[in-house]
């Protein structure tokens, strides 16, 4: 597992930073971040996100946050759409996602926001993505110092059976 650099064109960047900061869905988290979530199927997903698409995935979800201070993650596995979906209905079949973290904007100036994985720190840099395997634990570290915002858009891609996926409408949005 790596940090990639240069991910993205500038062009793109820019969009899903503006996309993130400007989103209408925008709420507090109460614990230094203003976040939303959107999930898409891919065939509805807009240009500037097709970027995400790999492998055989058909749902795309997508949770953008940018960190106003602390940053502090605890342990977890990214579930954000399963447990939406399974708040809804227990008996859809969706399994655990296959997560990509990407980072429009980091402060080069930042101490601490590293990304734990199996017990390695990864410190993101602007336009870095990093791509977690499947039921995969991870944390962040408390953000000590940042002159400006870290601007996050993780994305969780899911394989849905035709049956499932045909109950599924998107776009599909929710705050914080």
């Amino acid at each position: 597992m790596k940090l990639n650099e240069n991910y993205l064109p500038e062009e793109n960047r820019k969009q899903i930073f503006d996309w993130i900061h400007n989103h209408e869905y925008l709420d507090d988290d109460f614990n230094g971040k203003r976040c939303f979530a959107v999930t898409y199927k891919k065939d509805d997903l807009p240009d500037f996100l097709k970027c995400f698409i790999k492998g055989n995935f058909n749902v795309y979800n997508f949770v953008g946050f940018y960190t106003l201070r602390n940053g502090f993650i605890e342990p977890h596995i990214d579930t954000d759409l399963f447990d939406r979906i399974k708040e809804k209905d227990k008996n859809f079949m969706i399994f655990l996602p296959e997560t990509e973290v990407y980072y429009a904007d980091v402060c080069p100036e930042m101490q601490g926001g590293e990304i734990i994985v199996d017990e390695k720190e990864f410190k993101p840099v602007t336009n870095s993505s990093i791509t977690l395997p499947r039921n995969t634990m991870h944390s962040v570290n408390k953000v000590l110092k940042q002159s400006r915002y870290r601007t996050t858009l993780v994305c969780e891609k899911y394989f849905l059976l035709k049956k499932y996926l045909d109950k599924l409408n998107t776009p599909w949005f929710h705050k914080g």
